[in-house]
């Protein structure tokens, strides 16, 4: 009989809009524990990040209740979902201890399974997962496959400097199908296999889009309970390893499941490169890792640093809240002035503090990087780029999908975009930081800005100076540019800057009604 390894994978990016927790809540958790609490001859795994599972303690005691009367095997993992191997060591044993030590206080059980954010996976995390009595981590089959080894059903063992840990790899075949494919299909498609892993967003059993009215209002999770109890056997990980032999020794590439890798155009940590944004919370974020505090451990959440099927980079209150946190750690910095490459680069930044901000200027152009108010934990540098993503030729020529007898997913998904939401498809040439110098021939207007951006020619003029000077005051800083060169041309000074609420800008005291007034 088949044995089935099941599991699910609760987030929520820490401190989330309230919106999206309730619907969250709402739409997929509240119904999945509830109906699972039903069976407890079903037995699955359960990682939670430890934030969204301490809320729902908090807020919604019914299905932490539910939760307790499944039959849950619960992983560890970083308690504020970081990439593991983007912080340091200290920092992946303090994450993994907090989110264990939560789980054994609350549920009685020490995990001995880890699950891997976003299945990034590097051996510089091993020895950090033995110090946390970490058994065995869950990768994507994907991983298996790069390390040139096809067996997927069952677990492998690597190690790094004698640490050693165990290897289950996700199957992909089942991860498209599961809650996808009817009920009896998916089912099928488990018992193809003699052990059959499945661990999995539990967002897709309701949160997705379509997904709710799939799988609760057309009982399709009742129906896969049902049949799986019948079927085949459910087990747990921990009981699984305990019973059986690894399948061998395997060493694992830098790498994550096939999507990720896809968008990340292969290691995760290119997306520092892809995204000056990512890259520059990243480095703030590393230059406290000494503090080892709660605001260190929520600036290193994952969400914000990548985007693929989802908004991550792009989402505005995931970028403040990432700048809120990393505020709250200056104010254990002394340092008022300091001139380091923090984002490695190539060249220095330079940061001011005052009691009321904190500035940060590149020596590349002398531009504004960011622009902190301390009491507000807000920074008005935190703009975006317009950068070209791999959807949008989809979205601009998009493919039609046959999805009969199933619903759509991130993979087989029909777009509707409109003429409207095509024309604002608009790529900047440069990063949108501030007081960028723009010097050009001929006349410039607002649109130039506001919806297309500047031609690059490659045409070369010589300055003979160019200086601009801050002056750091306690509530800003002046601004003085002196600029010589010979011959003709306009002369613009770029600033961008991003709000809290744009309803509410004022300019001179007066409203600003529309983009255009600016």
């Amino acid at each position: 009989m088949t044995k089935l390894l099941f599991g699910v994978h609760m987030h929520q990016p820490v401190d989330n809009l309230g919106v999206a927790i309730e619907q969250a809540v709402e739409l997929c958790y509240a119904p999945f524990f509830e109906l699972m609490s039903q069976y407890p001859k079903f037995k699955f795994a359960l990682h939670s990040s430890g934030w969204i599972l301490e809320h729902i303690q908090s807020n919604y005691p019914q299905i932490f209740e539910n939760i307790k009367k499944c039959n849950i095997e619960f992983f560890t993992g970083g308690y504020y979902e970081p990439i593991l191997s983007s912080i340091d060591e200290i920092s992946q044993i303090n994450q993994i201890m907090k989110l264990t030590q939560f789980i054994e206080k609350n549920f009685s059980q020490t995990p001995k399974g880890l699950w891997l954010t976003e299945r990034v996976w590097s051996d510089g995390i091993i020895s950090a997962l033995k110090e946390c009595g970490v058994e065995y981590v869950i990768v994507d089959d994907e991983h298996i496959y790069k390390a040139n080894q096809n067996t997927i059903e069952g677990y492998w063992t690597t190690e790094n400097g004698g640490d050693r840990v165990s290897i289950f790899p996700i199957n992909k075949e089942l991860r498209y199908k599961i809650p996808f494919s009817k009920s009896s299909d998916s089912i099928n498609e488990v018992k193809k296999y003699s052990t059959a892993i499945i661990f999995d967003d539990l967002e897709k059993f309701g949160l997705w889009p379509k997904t709710n009215e799939w799988v609760y209002g057309q009982n399709w999770l009742n129906d896969f309970v049902q049949q799986a109890i019948d079927e085949v056997e459910t087990i747990h990980f921990e009981d699984y390893h305990e019973q059986n032999s690894s399948i061998g020794l395997i060493y694992l590439p830098e790498s994550s499941y096939v999507e990720m890798n896809e968008w990340a155009n292969g290691k995760w940590k290119n997306f520092f490169n892809k995204y000056s944004e990512s890259n520059r919370i990243h480095k703030r974020m590393l230059e406290f890792k000494k503090l080892q505090n709660e605001s260190l451990f929520k600036a290193q959440t994952n969400d914000v640093f990548w985007h693929g099927a989802f908004g991550g980079i792009y989402l505005p209150n995931l970028r403040d809240n990432a700048y809120r946190y990393i505020i709250e750690c200056e104010d254990f910095s002394q340092d008022d002035i300091s001139v380091e490459d923090i984002e490695i680069l190539g060249y220095p930044q330079l940061k001011a503090k005052t009691q009321e901000l904190i500035m940060r200027f590149s020596a590349k152009g002398g531009t504004l990087i960011e622009f902190d108010d301390r009491e507000a934990r807000f920074n008005f540098q935190n703009t975006l780029t317009r950068r070209e993503e791999w959807y949008h030729k989809e979205i601009l020529n998009p493919t039609v999908h046959d999805n009969s007898g199933e619903i759509e997913t991130i993979h087989n998904m029909n777009y509707d975009i409109s003429d409207e939401v095509k024309d604002n498809l608009i790529f900047d040439n440069y990063e949108m930081v501030s007081f960028i110098d723009l010097i050009k021939d001929g006349d410039r207007v607002l649109k130039n800005f506001s919806n297309k951006i500047f031609n690059i020619n490659h045409s070369y003029f010589s300055t003979d100076e160019l200086i601009k000077d801050y002056n750091i005051l306690d509530n800003g800083f002046g601004f003085q540019n002196s600029l010589v060169f010979a011959g003709k041309y306009s002369y613009v000074l770029e600033v961008n800057l991003h709000f809290a609420h744009y309803n509410d800008l004022k300019l001179n005291s007066d409203r600003v009604q529309n983009q255009n007034e600016l």
